[in-house]
């Protein structure tokens, strides 16, 4: 792999449990949601990335599986588990959008 596919150390998206952020991501797009619920915190946000939605999935899948997360892919999303959080990755279906990936944090229920 190469260096833009590996996070810089230490760098975690902000108020997700072991989630790095990627040097392909090249932006957030908005303001992430986050919000607590009584079974535990939901998030999302809105990734930009410098590769397709594809490259940049696949290269969460092995971060991830780097840290403990067990992740699964299907088309156009990406389930990950770890503890009592789930993480999914969704893509965008139609090719304008193939820049941006949306990644939700939600509790294992």
């Amino acid at each position: 792999m190469t260096g833009h596919l590996h996070a810089d150390e230490d760098v975690f998206l902000d108020g997700l449990p072991d989630v790095p952020q990627l040097e392909m991501v090249t932006a957030i797009e908005g303001e992430p949601v986050i919000f607590d619920t009584p079974a535990g915190t939901v998030a999302e946000y809105r990734l930009l990335v410098s590769t397709t939605s594809d490259e940049a999935i696949a290269a969460y899948n092995s971060a991830l599986t780097g840290l403990g997360w067990a992740c699964t892919e299907a088309a156009y999303v990406m389930t990950c588990a770890r503890e009592e959080n789930r993480l999914v990755f969704t893509q965008a279906e139609n090719e304008a959008d193939d820049h941006r990936i949306i990644l939700r944090l939600e509790p294992v229920e």
